[in-house]
C-alpha cells in the first residue's frame, strides 16, 4: 500500500477496528463498488460510516481533498430500471412524482415512529421511496415538493406489496433536496421527464421469478402444480436386508420438466393415484442435486403429499 492509505489503515486500526473485521469490510466495499472505487477511497467511505474522524495531522491534507472529490455521486447514481431487489447502497437521481401522506406510529417498545413515503420518477421509470422516523421529516421541508429533484443516497430495495419494489432509505443514507452537484448531462435527462399522473401507473415491480429459477437457487417448494408421466418404479434391495421402492415422475410445469423422487412405502401409494399426464398438486418437496447427472431433482419428504386435481 502507499503511505496515504497506510496513514487511513493505521487510523481506523487505533479506533478500534481488528485487522480482520477491517479487511473484511475493504473486500466487502470493494466487492460493492465492483472496483469503481480507489483504496483510500473506500478506507475513507468505512470511517464515515462509522462515525470516525480521520483527520489527522500525521496525514497529507491533501489526501482529504483528493478523496472528497473522488466522492462524486453522479458516478454512482443508477437508472431507476436498473434497480432490482435486495440491492444496497443504492443511489439515486430523479424528480419526486407524488408524496404520501406521512404517518406515525407506536412501535412495541413503546417508542415512536414516523413514515413516509413519495414516488421518485426518472427517465426511464418510477420508483417508490420510504423514508422513516428522522428520514421521514425531509417531508416538513419546504423543498419536499413535487417536481423538485432529489437525490437518494445509501439506499437498500425490497418488494413491498402487490409486488411493487420500493427503495427504502438507510439509517446513514441521506435524502438531498435541490443537489447542487449534479452533471449537466443528467439534469438535462431529467428536465426532459414530464411529471403527470400517467406516470404513476408505471409503477417498478419485482419481477416475478420463474419456479425453474427458484428451484435452482433454493433448496425448499413448499408447493408446486403441473402434469407428470411416470418414468420408473423399482423395488430395491436396502444393505439392512430390507425392501424399499422408488417411484419416479417426470413433472412437467412452466414449460419446463423436472425429475420427482418418492420412496419408500409413499412410492407405491403415489403410484395407485397417479396416471400419466394427470395435473397434480405437490407440496415440501427438498431439492436435491442427482449426483450422477448433476442435475436437480425434487424429492418427497415426510410432510410431502400429492393430490390430483
Amino acid at each position: 500500500m502507499s503511505a496515504s492509505i497506510d496513514d487511513l489503515y493505521q487510523k481506523l486500526l487505533e479506533s478500534g477496528f481488528s485487522e480482520e473485521e477491517l479487511e473484511r469490510q475493504v473486500q466487502s466495499k470493494e466487492k460493492e463498488f465492483g472496483g469503481f472505487m480507489s483504496k483510500q477511497g473506500i478506507l475513507f467511505i468505512i470511517a464515515k460510516e462509522n462515525g470516525i474522524y480521520l483527520h489527522s495531522p500525521e496525514i497529507d491534507p491533501q489526501l482529504y481533498e483528493d478523496l472528497e472529490e473522488e466522492f462524486d455521486y453522479d458516478d454512482f447514481t443508477i437508472d431507476i430500471s436498473e434497480v432490482k431487489e435486495s440491492m444496497t447502497n443504492i443511489v439515486l437521481l430523479g424528480k419526486i412524482l407524488k408524496i404520501f401522506q406521512t404517518r406515525e406510529f407506536t412501535r412495541k417498545d413503546g417508542s415512536m415512529g414516523a413514515v413516509c413515503s413519495f414516488l421518485l420518477v426518472d427517465s426511464t421509470e418510477t420508483v417508490k421511496i420510504v423514508l422513516w422516523d428522522d428520514h421521514a421529516k425531509t417531508a416538513k421541508n419546504e423543498y419536499f415538493r413535487v417536481n423538485e429533484l432529489v437525490r437518494l443516497i445509501g439506499g437498500y430495495s425490497k418488494a413491498g406489496r402487490s409486488d411493487n419494489l420500493e427503495v427504502h432509505l438507510g439509517r446513514k443514507g441521506k435524502l438531498v433536496l435541490s443537489p447542487k452537484d449534479v452533471s449537466q448531462g443528467r439534469r438535462d435527462k431529467l428536465d426532459s421527464v414530464n411529471i403527470d399522473k400517467n406516470r404513476e401507473k408505471s409503477y417498478k415491480t419485482v419481477p416475478k421469478e420463474s419456479l425453474k429459477e427458484f428451484i435452482l437457487q433454493n433448496k425448499f417448494v413448499s408447493s408446486v402444480k403441473g402434469h407428470v408421466k411416470i418414468e420408473d418404479f423399482k423395488e430395491l434391495d436396502l444393505k439392512s436386508g430390507e425392501k424399499s421402492f422408488l417411484l419416479t415422475l417426470l413433472l412437467d410445469v412452466e414449460s419446463f420438466a423436472i425429475h420427482v423422487k418418492i420412496w419408500g412405502m409413499e412410492a407405491i401409494e403415489c403410484l395407485k393415484l397417479v396416471s400419466d399426464w394427470d395435473c397434480v398438486s405437490i407440496t415440501n418437496l427438498a431439492v436435491k442435486e442427482n449426483s450422477y447427472t448433476s442435475e436437480k431433482e425434487l424429492v418427497f419428504t415426510k410432510n410431502s403429499t400429492l393430490k390430483i386435481l
